[in-house]
C-alpha cells in the first residue's frame, strides 16, 4: 500500500432499498459529475470503470464488486478522500442479510490489511465511520448510523433489515 489510510466511509446509492444497481451504472453517475481516474490505476484495476468513486461496492445479495485500487485516491467524501477506503451500500436505509454479513467482512477484511501494511499497530487501526459522520458534510448517507452498527458489533438495527417481502414489494 502506498498511501496512508485513517478511515473506512461507509456510503449507501440513494437507490431504492433491494433494486440492483450496478457498479457500472455508479461509475456512469460519477462520470457525469466530473470525476475521473487516471490511466495507470485503471490499466492496474477495472479498466473500464472511468470514474468510479468508491473503492468497493456491495450488492442486495451481498456480492461484493471492486471499483477502485486499493491505493487509488476515492472520489467519495471531499477532503477525506486521500487517507479513505470508501465502500458503498446498493440501496438507501434498509439492506439484506447478505449485504450486511459482506459489509462486515469487507470492513473487518480491510481493517486487518490496512494495520498489516501501515507497520502493525494498533494506532494504525483505521475509524470506521458514515458518510455522515464527517464535519460539514450534511448527508444522510449511509441511512443508518455506523456508530450504533460498531457498537451492536456489526449486527444492524432491526428497522434497518430489508427482508425477502419488501425487495419483491420494490419490483
Amino acid at each position: 500500500m502506498t498511501r496512508q489510510i485513517k478511515s473506512i466511509i461507509i456510503h449507501c446509492s440513494n437507490t431504492l432499498n433491494g433494486d440492483h444497481v450496478s457498479v457500472e451504472e455508479i461509475d456512469a453517475w460519477h462520470r457525469k459529475r466530473g470525476f475521473y481516474r487516471s490511466t495507470d490505476f485503471r490499466q492496474r484495476q477495472n479498466p473500464n470503470l472511468t470514474s468510479i468513486g468508491y473503492h468497493f461496492v456491495i450488492y442486495p445479495n451481498g456480492a461484493v464488486a471492486t471499483g477502485r485500487h486499493f491505493d487509488e485516491v476515492g472520489e467519495h467524501a471531499h477532503d477525506y478522500n486521500t487517507k479513505s477506503i470508501g465502500i458503498c451500500l446498493i440501496g438507501t436505509d434498509k439492506f439484506t442479510h447478505e449485504q450486511w454479513k459482506s459489509l462486515e467482512k469487507c470492513v473487518c477484511g480491510l481493517t486487518t490489511d490496512i494495520v498489516l501494511l501501515q507497520g502493525g499497530k494498533e494506532s494504525e487501526t483505521p475509524r470506521v465511520l458514515g458518510h455522515r459522520d464527517l464535519p460539514e458534510m450534511h448527508k444522510k448517507c449511509p441511512g443508518f448510523l455506523v456508530v450504533d452498527w460498531l457498537k451492536n458489533e456489526m449486527r444492524p438495527l432491526p428497522s434497518h433489515i430489508l427482508d425477502e417481502s419488501e425487495i419483491e414489494d420494490a419490483k
